[in-house]
């Protein structure tokens, strides 16, 4: 189970708990959302990173859910293909939405969100053109959920000898706007692990900041973290239950995403941590102290 880490957060009360059941309504796009499958490059050119990008429109009263889909639900999963040579990065997901009822806290969309998946073409490439296949798998849910999947081929030209140019157009502005940053480009962003507990640092003039975690093999986040504030600084303390024996012989992935304010479209940044559990192992529950 996710545990949700959190100052004050966007939340919505109005989404109902989802009841996994296949079936439903007709109406509306296969699986109640459509799946457009774009990049934003005009070409690909050698050794350019670009990215292929999957917008996910639920149908009115719907909505998907996020890379970690919480208390119930699923997450939205894309797998690429992409030709030798080609480089598939990890997807990054735009922040989501907090659906909250008395039982349950769940995360996803009920608008549209574009999901950004970064790849890196081979030092060498040719003129000519080449084909990714992607397919997106998600679960679409109102009353009762609906899984739904779809399968794209994403045909991109390539030339030899110069990078593609990045495309222009007001819905990359507005998708990349979303898109969480880098910790790093948070003023004094830092993250560090004290024992079992996640420290993550910075300045801000927000006030209203909190953490989502995303659960890992081995990994498991506890409790509510709330920020401590010194000025424009803050430290956000989280919780963890860390068990090497669960992540299987690799390190410990420790990842998530720090908000600010209260709005899906306020400011949010990556946070990953990797912990190598054969020097440094962690066992037990987190501490506050």
């Amino acid at each position: 189970m996710l545990a949700i880490l959190l100052s004050t957060m966007l939340t919505s009360t109005h989404a109902p708990p989802p009841i996994s059941e296949q079936g439903g309504e007709t109406s509306g796009a296969k699986g109640h959302a459509e799946v457009v499958v774009s990049t934003d490059v005009g070409w690909i050119g050698p050794a350019q990173e670009f990215h292929i990008i999957v917008a996910i429109t639920p149908d009115t009263g719907w909505h998907t859910y996020w890379e970690n889909s919480g208390d119930s639900g699923s997450p939205t999963e894309i797998k690429i293909t992409a030709p030798e040579g080609y480089i598939v990065g990890k997807p990054v997901f735009p922040r989501p939405e907090i659906f909250r009822t008395v039982e349950e806290t769940t995360f996803g969309y009920e608008k549209q969100a574009a999901i950004f998946v970064p790849v890196t073409a081979p030092a060498s490439t040719l003129d000519g053109r080449v084909d990714f296949q992607v397919t997106t798998s998600w679960l679409a849910c109102k009353k009762h959920c609906v899984q739904g999947k779809d399968e794209s081929t994403l045909t991109v030209s390539v030339r030899a000898w110069e990078e593609g140019p990045l495309r222009k157009s007001k819905s990359l502005e507005r998708w990349q706007s979303v898109l969480p940053k880098p910790l790093s480009s948070l003023e004094d962003g830092n993250v560090r692990l004290v024992g079992n507990l996640l420290k993550i640092s910075g300045e801000s003039l927000e006030r209203q900041i909190g953490f989502l975690g995303i659960e890992k093999p081995g990994v498991r986040f506890i409790e509510i973290a709330m920020p401590i504030f010194n000025g424009d600084s803050f430290e956000l303390s989280v919780p963890l239950t860390l068990d090497s024996i669960n992540a299987e012989g690799k390190p410990l992935e420790i990842t998530g995403l720090l908000t600010m304010g209260r709005n899906q479209t306020d400011p949010s940044y990556t946070v990953t941590l990797t912990v190598d559990n054969k020097t440094k192992p962690y066992f037990g529950r987190g501490t506050t102290q």
